[in-house]
């Protein structure tokens, strides 16, 4: 499996006793039909780390039959230990999901033969195509690109490797040596366009839960050679980026993140996301007036 394009890390609609799950079907129904590559639901973005397995088990089967076979449908383990991992896989696999993100070990600062040892666990009980993670805001590490050269090099059910890091240099390390064997797939939407330029292959972003086409029209832009273009609307984004804060733009995983996410998702599709599951903060209503006159300005609502 090569995995290239653009996959939807799709925000969690919530009611004050659960998931909204006609909500989270509204939303994933557009990604859909707007022609996204794929959907991620159980996603740092649809903040998986607070829902529970069942939770889970269910928006997945929601994404499932959704996609309906047009689009991949990719879940996230959302754990911090080998067991619980191994679980959800087996739970996801029952669901038929096509691939599975796999979430490092986070809490504790572990040393890189942990994590080989963890992935191995793993991985000799998966038999479903895996992506591996790194998000060092929300582990407190980064993952050195030989552990995944070495993890990929004896697991072929690994298939690409997803970059939260923020970091280019690093980014640029994963396209170079792995990008031959897996897909190497961005994680921040700031950086995209440059990743694509450099050789990536796609990006699993949560722009396109309220971007419309704009993030599917990027990848086509830097595919056909017309990096200018792409460039330019890279560009214009770029406030709306800066705004939103998040992995590798404020230095830490803050309040405002995915909540802003969440309400750029209300305002264009009218689609009320509820209260944020805590401890999220609510937004500010002075974050919501500046994010309504961005999304404004860039003609979205």
């Amino acid at each position: 499996m090569k995995l290239e394009g653009v996959i939807a890390a799709t925000v969690t609609p919530f009611t004050k006793d659960g998931v909204n799950y006609e909500g989270l079907r509204i939303i994933l129904s557009r990604i859909v039909e707007a022609g996204y590559h794929g959907v991620f639901p159980t996603s740092s973005t649809g903040e998986v780390t607070k829902l529970t397995p069942e939770e889970r088990v269910k928006v997945m089967e929601v994404a499932k039959e959704v996609a309906g076979g047009k689009a991949l449908v990719i879940a996230g383990t959302g754990t911090g230990d080998h067991l619980s991992t191994i679980d959800m896989v087996r739970r996801y696999k029952d669901v038929g999901v096509d691939v599975v993100l796999i979430t490092p070990p986070y809490y504790i600062q572990y040393d890189w033969a942990a994590i080989y040892a963890f992935y191995k666990k793993v991985l000799d009980k998966t038999d479903v195509p895996v992506i591996l993670y790194t998000i060092p805001l929300a582990t407190g590490y980064n993952i050195p690109v030989e552990v995944f050269e070495l993890v990929a090099n004896e697991y072929s059910q690994v298939v690409g490797v997803k970059d939260s890091s923020g970091d280019f240099r690093y980014h640029l390390d994963l396209i170079y040596l792995l990008g031959r064997r897996l897909s190497v797939l961005q994680g921040l939407d700031m950086l995209f366009v440059p990743s694509l330029i450099m050789g990536a292959h796609g990006g699993i972003l949560a722009g396109p839960n309220f971007l419309g086409k704009t993030t599917l029209e990027q990848y086509r832009l830097v595919k056909e050679g017309k990096t200018a273009e792409a460039v330019s609307l890279h560009n214009k984004l770029m406030p709306l980026w800066r705004f939103m804060g998040g992995c590798g733009l404020v230095g830490k995983l803050g309040g405002k993140w995915p909540t802003l996410y969440k309400l750029a998702t209300q305002l264009v599709h009218g689609i009320d996301m509820g209260p944020p599951r805590e401890p999220l903060p609510p937004v500010e209503d002075k974050d919501r007036k500046e994010l309504e006159k961005i999304l404004k300005e860039l003609g979205l609502i």
